[in-house]
Parts: structure tokens; sequence; C-alpha cells
């Protein structure tokens, strides 16, 4: 499985979803989303949720287009993999880490401002001819009444129009408030982590102890020890294994 992929799936299914009165309304709200993206953009849209690890897929025009199973609309993951093995294996990974790059972001903002958010990409994938065609892929996540936890996720394919006009960023994350551009692996994600504590985290990559990185460093071991607590907190980690690998998909070392 894609090392991005891994990690996200890890964190999506790992957070503690409250038990609520109306949860069941609230799918129905995000299905009637769902819904009526796949109808009025002629896309496909898939509701993700985290929660019960079910996908409900909505079969827009495109679904005929690209010659998908338009009666498979349930699944028991929150991977739409009919669709995802369609991808060109580059654009994949690139979307892979996007995702898990989206999902570190909104778990760093407050929960009122998620809402405003989406991630963006542009993907290569498989029509029923086998030849690939472009579309574009956005995913959003949906408020939910968990607290903290992200429950729904929402993602949309949509043909790219055949015209030189027409194009898309390989992929960005956007506000769609402010009108905010992030690019990925830049602005934002590259500032996530201080000089020092790439450094640092850097020398723990390479098997370096604590007591090793202060002797290197000419530091004292409360430093890198402070250093390495302020690393798990801005990753939303909770190990020096867990931290080299976030940082790696985030384009921090």
């Amino acid at each position: 499985m894609n090392n991005s992929r891994s990690l996200l799936d890890t964190k999506l299914l790992a957070q503690r979803f409250e038990a609520v009165n109306d949860a069941g309304v609230q799918l129905e709200t995000c299905q009637h989303i769902a819904q009526m993206y796949a109808t009025i953009e002629n896309c496909i849209a898939v509701l993700s949720d985290f929660n019960t690890r079910q996908s409900y897929i909505y079969p827009g025009g495109v679904a005929q287009q690209l010659g998908l199973d338009e009666n498979n609309t349930t699944i028991r993951s929150i991977w739409e993999d009919e669709l995802l093995n369609r991808i060109h294996p580059q654009d994949l990974q690139r979307k892979y880490r996007l995702e898990f790059q989206f999902f570190q972001l909104l778990k760093s903002i407050d929960v009122t401002q998620r809402v405003d958010y989406e991630a963006i990409s542009k993907l290569g994938i498989k029509n029923k001819e086998g030849s690939y065609v472009f579309v574009r892929h956005r995913i959003l996540y949906l408020k939910g009444p968990e607290g903290d936890a992200i429950r729904f996720a929402l993602c949309l394919y949509d043909r790219l129009y055949a015209h030189p006009e027409f194009d898309i960023p390989q992929g960005v994350i956007v506000n769609t408030k402010t009108a905010e551009v992030i690019d990925y692996d830049k602005q934002q994600f590259d500032n996530k982590l201080s000089s020092r504590e790439k450094e640092i985290l850097g020398l723990i990559q390479h098997g370096s102890r604590s007591k090793e990185i202060a002797s290197k460093l000419s530091v004292s071991i409360n430093t890198v020890h402070r250093h390495r607590q302020n690393i798990f907190q801005k990753l939303k980690v909770s190990s020096a294994i867990e931290a080299c690998r976030v940082a790696q998909n985030m384009g921090l070392l």
C-alpha cells in the first residue's frame, strides 16, 4: 500500500467519534449533498464515513464515460478502489500525499474553519477504452457532530474540458472563503517545523539518540527533549518513528 495512504488510513480511522443522537440524520444530510453534486455537476461523488468505515458512491455522467459499475453504490471501505485503481500511479501517489497533508492542515486549525478548505488534484484516469483522460479531483471534509474528529469526506471527480484555457494545478489546497491557495509542499507546510527542529528530526531519522544529538549540536539534553516534544505536538504524533514518517510525507525531510 502507498505509504501516504497507509498513514492517512491510520490517522482517519484512529479518531475518536462521539456517540450522538442525530448521527443518522447527519449521514442523510451528507448523502443528500453528495447526491446533489453528482446530479448537478455530472461528476462522480464519493462520500466516506470514517466512523462506520463505509463509502457511498453517486455516479454522475462521468461514471458512464469511464465504464464504472454504476450499481456498486455502497462499499465497505473508505477507499473507492474501483476508481482509484484506474488512476495513473504517479498521480495517485501525489493525490495520497496531498490528502495526507490536507488532513494534517485541518487538524491544526479551528474546527469551524475546516469547511472553508478543499484540496484539488489533476489526475489521469483510464476510461472504458483504456485510454487516460484528465479529471479534476476535489476533496472536502463535511462538518459532523463529533467535536474535533473528522467523520465525513466528500470526493468529487469531474472531467476536465478539452480546451487549453481549462486547466488546474497538479495539486493544491485552497480556502474557498478567502481564495488563499496553499501549495502542498511549500509555504505553510514548509514552515511547520523550525530549521532546528528539522535538523533534530533528521538526526532522529538516522538513528541518533537524544544524548548523541545533544553532543553533536552542543546543546543540553533537555533542549533536545523540548524540541522533540514540539515536533510531536506540531505533527500531531506520539512517537519518533511516526514523526519521521509524517514529516517525509509532508516534504519536511
